[in-house]
């Protein structure tokens, strides 16, 4: 099959990391796309900002600061118009837009899109929306949304709702504080006895209070002690622990923010059966079925207002919790692959296969 080569500076990661570290959404799609590649017997090799050679999974992943390749089939530069250079004569070039794409437009980075003319893949309609016309651009985009990877996918209902937590699982520079503010005047006073479970990956050490740390930044300054105590900030948690709390929670709470261009962790959540509320900001409404598995709401007093009654309702909790149990499975990382896999490579390799299937490999292949 192909030879296919994928960049990626956003950290310093490799595929083994997935299993032992708190990733965010790139790193995590990067690893799970050319795990899924690597089983459709593609030859995948991904460079990172790792410091050693490494196998996984069927992946090669090398230091990027290595070496430039000199070819493959295909050659996916995560993001950055500056990677396009990377591998010197790759048969294809792609650029996988996870982030929002208005930084390919800048005027230190068009000339790169230009001069090598990568086909984007994209992964929302709000990337498609605000994709600049001074780019080259395909008509029709490719767009195919991010996989949800199989931990999330296929829970059954939960037989009782949870207690009244909400849950914030983003990175807490996205709002977080305004958020907090909302729940402190508008939510809290209505139901005293709820509690708000932030998660994310940050620095904050275990034992050590985030109120102390991000009073006046992160958080709101000044908050009384019944607020304070109503906001548990816990430590970057294990993938099971992540999960194990969101199921947990009766509601994600997100006022969202502009650089969301997917926004995986309300995607998982509504996965999981959590109804979610959200501000209609960026990519994240698209995750979420207005009035079906949570809200849109830009106004801070309705936003409180769906906070509360999926805190206390439980009628409309146990709707929107089976409704996106239904409708909100997303696709598998497998499927994710077969798209792109088709997209990319079905004119250079022969791929008649439904997107869902894996190839034969050597055991069915008959003796003799």
């Amino acid at each position: 099959m192909a030879e296919i080569i994928i960049a990626d500076t956003t950290r310093q990661y490799d595929g083994t990391h997935l299993e032992t570290q708190p990733l965010g959404g790139t790193e995590s799609s990067v690893i799970r796309l050319a795990r899924e590649l690597a089983r459709r017997r593609h030859a995948v090799t991904v460079y990172t900002n790792c410091t050693t050679p490494v196998e996984d999974h069927g992946v090669m992943w090398r230091p990027i600061a290595g070496a430039r390749p000199e070819t493959c089939d295909l050659y996916v530069a995560c993001q950055h118009p500056r990677l396009l250079r990377f591998v010197k004569r790759p048969k294809r070039r792609a650029i996988w837009v996870l982030w929002q794409p208005n930084h390919l437009k800048h005027y230190k980075q068009i000339g790169r899109v230009w001069w090598y003319r990568p086909v984007p893949v994209l992964q929302s309609l709000h990337q498609v929306t605000i994709y600049s016309p001074f780019l080259p651009r395909r008509d029709p985009q490719i767009l195919i949304p991010l996989g949800l990877p199989e931990d999330v996918r296929g829970h059954a209902p939960l037989k009782a709702p949870p207690p009244r937590r909400a849950i914030f699982a983003s990175n807490p520079q996205r709002n977080l504080g305004r958020l907090v503010e909302i729940w402190a005047d508008k939510v809290l006073p209505r139901v005293p006895d709820a509690v708000l479970d932030v998660y994310g990956v940050h620095d904050i050490p275990p034992g050590t209070n985030a109120w102390d740390v991000w009073s006046g930044t992160l958080l709101p300054a000044n908050q009384p002690a019944h607020v304070r105590a109503s906001v548990v900030v816990h430590p970057s948690a294990t993938r099971e622990g992540l999960i194990e709390a969101m199921r947990g929670s009766r509601v994600l709470v997100y006022l969202s923010h502009k650089v969301e261009a997917f926004c995986l962790a309300v995607a998982e959540a509504q996965a999981l059966g959590v109804p979610a509320v959200v501000a209609p900001v960026a990519a994240v409404p698209e995750r979420v079925l207005d009035g079906i598995t949570g809200f849109h709401e830009a106004d801070p007093d309705r936003f409180a207002e769906r906070t509360v009654a999926l805190l206390t309702d439980d009628a409309l909790w146990r709707r929107q919790h089976e409704a996106a149990i239904r409708h909100q499975q997303g696709i598998s990382w497998s499927e994710y692959a077969g798209r792109f896999e088709a997209a990319l490579l079905a004119d250079r390799f022969p791929i008649t296969r439904s997107v869902l299937a894996l190839p034969p490999d050597d055991s069915d292949r008959m003796p003799g």
